[in-house]
């Protein structure tokens, strides 16, 4: 039987606010994820036991996010039949989901570093160390910002953004483990390992925003552009923005 005009709009409704519903989860982990990263290296840089603590000890919200969102995708494909482009969009964000939850990780793992080097009898955080560390942070902690508001709003200019800064963030990454690897004396064995892995936990933090703004480009344009050449992918969708303005 036909539906009438009221009863459309009201499944159309629903479903509305069930996607409204399911992009404001992912705009949650991406809030939490990028607080908590900041919070972790703030305990680093301060010397705070306490702070990298409370960021181990909230790792457990993240997951929970992330089941919520996992169930809202189910709910969304189960009860609302989504079209194809609607189904792009809810495929997309299931993957955005774990690169959030992933992100969230590489947070708790720094901070877990963090003890470690706390605990250490060394102090071996000398300049350039602490500029470079907030640099990486910084880029990291922005690049997953936008990569998250990139989906949310289905903004193709911050997509490119995050993925341009993508190498920006890997040469403060290399900068950083170079500047490490050039320490003398205390930044050897155990202090050494825990702040390479805080390095490499920032440079996969952009990673994983990187990977959002792939999927962003895909609701946005359809093409899957995950294995495109970054740097001609990029050239392409500018001049794409530009013919556009």
């Amino acid at each position: 039987m036909m539906q009438g005009p009221s009863k459309r709009h009201h499944i159309v409704s629903a479903y509305d606010r069930d996607l409204d519903h399911l992009l404001a989860l992912v705009a949650e982990m991406g809030d939490h994820a990028v607080e908590q990263t900041q919070r972790a290296v703030q305990a680093l840089l301060e010397g705070d036991a306490t702070v990298a603590h409370q960021v181990i000890d909230r790792e457990p919200e993240v997951d929970t996010l992330n089941l919520a969102a996992d169930e809202e995708v189910f709910s969304i494909i189960a009860r609302r039949q989504p079209a194809a482009v609607d189904l792009r969009l809810v495929l997309a964000v299931s993957k955005v989901v774990g690169e959030l939850e992933r992100a969230g990780d590489k947070a708790a793992r720094i901070a877990r570093s963090t003890l470690r080097l706390l605990e250490s009898p060394v102090q071996i955080l000398a300049e350039p160390l602490p500029r470079l560390l907030r640099e990486n942070d910084a880029i990291a902690c922005c690049m997953l910002d936008r990569a998250v508001e990139a989906m949310a709003g289905a903004d193709l200019a911050k997509a490119v953004g995050v993925l341009d800064d993508d190498d920006r963030l890997h040469a403060a990454s290399l900068a950083l483990s170079q500047a490490l690897l050039a320490a003398n004396g205390p930044a050897r064995g155990e202090p050494l390992a825990a702040m390479l892995t805080i390095a490499h936990a920032l440079d996969r933090i952009g990673n994983h925003a990187a990977n959002i703004a792939e999927q962003a480009i895909y609701v946005i344009r359809g093409e899957d552009v995950r294995y495109r050449n970054r740097a001609l992918l990029i050239d392409a969708l500018r001049a794409e923005q530009g013919a556009q303005t």
